[in-house]
């Protein structure tokens, strides 16, 4: 059986779900397919059920930093539950996200989706044929270089584990493992995070994520930095031995579970691209300016698939989405992104950057003065008894400008996104200094900052 489209989609995430709707609306006969049920990472493995979990864990925090002080009784965390209400979230994503592609008209498909050419794929024993083509196919983790690989638990498998066992182990300092770990430490369990390199988070300003990794620990998350994971035995008893490697010295640690939050590539094994000369790095599919491939014109990607240089964010999915569809649809030409990008690290306090960074401004040779804090006695945070509340702002000192923003706080994905806003309308300290915030909320420190 053989069907022919003006464009086919694969994946059905933010990039594939946007492309692909976008497109029917436009007039172009579209299909879309994808190997897993249907709507992609962010709302049934990433972003949306993390923040349901971190939600909850939040608002334990907060509870028990104010028992005694107008709250009673003792509080705790439940995982069986916390699985229970995040998949009230999750569970329905896979039926309603195809209903919606059904009633636009959209044609879609379950199975692997294989190139025969650079104008075919076959899902199954389907062929489908297509003037344009997008890859949004996403990411998923990383093939770690370590003897015993095949007993590390994804971020995948950590969102459907039934229990939560003592001692959990995470390789790599990135995103995942310290948003885990923040929820893991919260539950009473003991966590390690072993990072082979020097710094985590190392896309983020290094005072600030410094001053997390002091919290991380004042939680009682051991940190291990310039390790290295060379190992892991399951041994007869059903838990894991790790054998690490830490300047030239060999170490051991025991653990019940063992997760994998070392890092993410894009999903192109088992697209065939060879078949449709289709050009990727390590990274991803090469892309242009318009997110086509570099060797193939008509065939497009974007999201995590796509080796772009920016970040792996769903925002970032959905945009790019949009720019290729201009190009793709009206053959408008594309501007490579400049719009700067906030990102958020969901642990407690939460940690948040947008902008250039200290140490990226010193590279870089950008002129820049720092105007930073430690905002724990602001009202704000004080009647929480929130502790370690940090802000730390980078100002261009001929402009007055904002050029970067970094936060340590329960406030500070929504204080990130004001100062996203402010960089991109190039806003000066005193503009913000003289705006008229409501009190008593976070936004209203913003003049105290400076």
């Amino acid at each position: 059986m053989t069907s022919t489209y003006d464009l086919i989609v694969i994946g059905t995430g933010v990039a594939g779900g946007k492309a692909a709707t976008v497109a029917k609306r436009r007039g172009l006969h579209t299909a879309i397919v994808d190997e897993r049920p249907f709507g992609g990472t962010c709302p049934q493995r990433g972003c949306d059920p993390k923040k349901v979990l971190a939600g909850i864990a939040e608002i334990y925090d907060d509870t028990k930093r104010v028992l005694g002080k107008g709250i009673k009784g003792e509080v705790e965390l439940d995982w069986k539950d916390l699985m229970d209400y995040k998949n009230t979230f999750t569970s329905p994503v896979p039926e309603s996200t195809e209903e919606a592609f059904k009633k636009q008209g959209i044609d879609t498909f379950h199975g692997t989706a294989s190139f025969e050419d650079d104008h075919t794929i076959k899902v199954n024993d389907t062929i489908l044929k297509a003037d344009k083509i997008v890859i949004a196919s996403g990411a998923s983790p990383a093939k770690l270089p370590i003897e015993g690989n095949q007993y590390l638990v994804t971020s995948d498998d950590f969102f459907e584990l039934e229990q939560l066992p003592e001692r959990i182990l995470f390789i790599g300092g990135g995103y995942i493992s310290f948003e885990f770990a923040h929820l893991c430490a919260r539950l009473g369990r003991e966590v390690i995070i072993v990072h082979r390199g020097k710094e985590v988070l190392k896309n983020f300003d290094k005072e600030i994520t410094n001053k997390l990794v002091e919290h991380s620990k004042d939680l009682g998350i051991s940190i291990h930095t310039s390790t290295e994971a060379q190992k892991i035995e399951k041994l007869d008893n059903g838990k894991y031995l790790i054998q690490v490697k830490k300047f030239d010295h060999q170490h051991e640690f025991n653990a019940d579970l063992v997760i994998h939050g070392g890092g993410r590539t894009g999903n192109v094994d088992s697209l065939n691209l060879a078949a449709a000369g289709v050009e990727c790095s390590n990274k991803g599919i090469l892309v242009n300016h318009n997110l086509q491939s570099i060797s193939q014109s008509h065939i497009y990607a974007a999201g995590d698939v796509a080796d772009t240089g920016m970040k792996q964010l769903t925002p970032v999915a959905g945009e790019q989405a949009e720019r290729l569809l201009h190009h793709l649809i009206d053959e408008k030409e594309q501007s490579p992104s400049s719009t700067p990008i906030p990102s958020v690290v969901f642990t407690y306090p939460k940690l948040a950057s947008v902008g250039i960074t200290q140490q990226e401004a010193k590279e870089n040779n950008i002129p820049y003065e720092v105007q930073s804090r430690t905002i724990t006695s602001f009202f704000t945070y004080q009647h929480t008894q929130e502790e370690g509340a940090y802000a730390k702002l980078l100002i261009n000192p001929f402009t007055d400008e904002i050029i970067g923003a970094h936060f340590l706080t329960s406030s500070a994905d929504h204080l990130i996104n004001l100062f996203t806003l402010a960089i991109v309308k190039k806003a000066t300290k005193q503009e913000l200094q003289q705006m008229l915030w409501a009190y008593p909320t976070a936004e209203s420190d913003i003049p105290s900052f400076f």
